[in-house]
């Protein structure tokens, strides 16, 4: 399991170096405990495009990953919007390997004047936090699950997974939500450096109604970090809740029941 994380670490590590680092990322990655590597054939970036553009049709916020062809590498096929030789990627990253590991990061946060002291920070949406973790956990699942069946394996099994959220540079972050018809500073705690979770995830449990309860406890995690205690928007039994999600709790409710997790108003 050591040898796994320190892979997944390297992941995370390598990955972030392409990334925009003006502004927060959003970062998960799993690395199967069990791979089953396949071959990348040039075809497969056609392939893996079109696999990735219906994964991510359901995703409550418009994200247009795998719209440009990947970067093709020997072992890894790379997802990032249009850019120059040598220039970050922003706004999201992909990367999907041979043996199934993967990882995906969308960029988030909006520059805001804090009411605490009128310092301008990065404010990274409670919500936000949430539904990115868990779609971007589902979408590792998935890919594992595609490489075991293409690798004939029997048992999808576990995963060492990471989430981890990257400050932009030079601005700390605070998370922020709605409390009534107020959206402010949650939590109490400004951070400016990394924060990280680590797990070891059943892989089968997020591609089920299961997948939400598998992501909650990597959100409340990073949540605590910024001094929540809790999530407003996945409870103790996994069920999202819809209310919290301010504005955009139709999208949620459509993008539940497409993944079969549960919600309620």
């Amino acid at each position: 399991m050591i040898e796994h994380y320190k892979r997944l670490g390297r992941l995370v590590t390598d990955a972030t170096a392409q990334m925009d680092g003006q502004s927060p990322w959003l970062v998960v990655g799993a690395v199967p405990i069990q791979p089953r590597p396949v071959e990348l054939f040039p075809a497969s970036g056609d392939e893996l495009r079109r696999w990735l553009q219906q994964h991510v049709a359901d995703w409550p916020a418009p994200i247009p990953i795998a719209s440009k062809q990947p970067e093709t590498y020997a072992d890894k096929l790379t997802f990032v919007p249009s850019r120059s030789p040598g220039r970050p990627a922003t706004s999201y990253y992909c990367e999907l390997h041979a043996d199934g590991s993967a990882l995906g990061a969308l960029q988030l946060g909006t520059l805001r004047d804090s009411p605490t002291d009128d310092s301008e920070v990065w404010v990274l949406g409670e919500g936000a936090i949430a539904w990115i973790t868990i779609a971007l956990l589902r979408l590792m699942a998935a890919f594992a699950h595609r490489t075991m069946v293409l690798g004939e394996a029997m048992v999808l099994g576990e995963a060492a997974a990471e989430a981890t959220i990257i400050p932009g540079a030079g601005t700390a972050m605070e998370v922020w939500n709605h409390a009534g018809s107020m959206y402010g500073p949650a939590g109490g705690h400004r951070l400016s450096e990394a924060v990280s979770t680590r797990r070891t995830i059943d892989l089968a449990r997020c591609l089920s109604p299961h997948l939400t309860m598998t992501a909650r406890p990597l959100v409340l995690d990073l949540l605590r970090r910024f001094g929540l205690s809790g999530s407003r928007h996945i409870d103790p039994s996994g069920v999202l809740q819809r209310g919290h999600f301010t504005g955009f709790d139709e999208a949620i409710r459509a993008w539940a029941d497409a993944i079969g997790a549960s919600s309620e108003p």
